[in-house]
């Protein structure tokens, strides 16, 4: 009796063992569904191309926008807009009675305060009143030249999220024109494509518009900083031209 069951048992193990041989040695290993494969990752290269006409033109406003911030974060300046050197220097000269000398040195010169300084000196002898308006007069159209060279970073920033606006606005267009129109077969990676092609825009405009915004408002910072400090030292040199001339 022993002997009839141990044989079948027996062969039921050797089938099981033979099995999870199998299963071991032939196994296939599994990426944790969270994972996406290399792949099938979507790269730089694949957002260029899925981004469209639009995205190049975020691009290359882009480009212009990090062009014209380098050059506007170097070049206003308090440091280069007043010069201390130069204040030094006319009043000096307008203390030895050298107004001629003192206002070509100013002509030669293109910071906002040398042509403010400019100014008051042409009108030196008036009255002090005379010599005010026409320093103010000169000074607002600096700040006014200054407020203007970086509006551009403003524009750019807000131009940027409305290009990206236009990219979603049409990638929808044709996600919702392939419900409609596309074959069955082809519908779902037509839609796929172009909702890509709606957010790839949408982020690129939001990138380079929050740094554009952030860089201009800082500059505007410094602008304000650059007037408050012409003010400053034009209303010291009305004194001196008004004391000059009452010499």
């Amino acid at each position: 009796m022993l002997k009839k069951l141990a044989v079948p048992l027996y062969m039921m193990l050797v089938a099981l063992g033979q099995a999870w041989a199998q299963e071991t040695t032939g196994a296939v290993t599994v990426e944790p569904p969270g994972l996406i494969p290399a792949s099938d990752r979507i790269t730089l290269m694949m957002m260029f191309e899925q981004g469209g006409v639009i995205l190049w033109v975020i691009m290359g406003l882009g480009f212009v926008g990090i062009v014209l911030a380098l050059y506007l974060l170097i070049t206003v300046r308090s440091r280069r807009e007043v010069p201390p050197a130069l204040m030094k220097r006319a009043v000096a000269q307008v203390k030895a009675g050298e107004i001629q000398g003192a206002y070509h040195m100013c002509l030669e010169r293109d910071e906002i305060l040398a042509r403010v300084l400019a100014a008051g000196l042409k009108m030196a002898g008036h009255d002090r009143f005379v010599i005010q308006e026409a320093m103010e007069s000169e000074g607002e159209r600096g700040a006014a030249a200054l407020w203007q060279r970086i509006s551009y970073l403003n524009n750019i920033g807000t131009t940027a999220p409305l290009l990206g606006l236009l990219g979603t606005v049409w990638g929808m267009m044709n996600a919702f024109g392939a419900i409609a129109f596309d074959a069955a077969q082809v519908k779902g990676i037509t839609m796929a494509y172009s909702v890509s092609m709606a957010m790839i825009t949408t982020a690129a405009g939001l990138v380079l518009s929050i740094p554009a915004m952030g860089i201009y408002y800082f500059l505007r910072g410094r602008v304000i900083r650059i007037i408050a400090d012409v003010e400053e030292q034009a209303s010291v040199f009305v004194e001196l031209l008004a004391e000059e001339a009452r010499k």
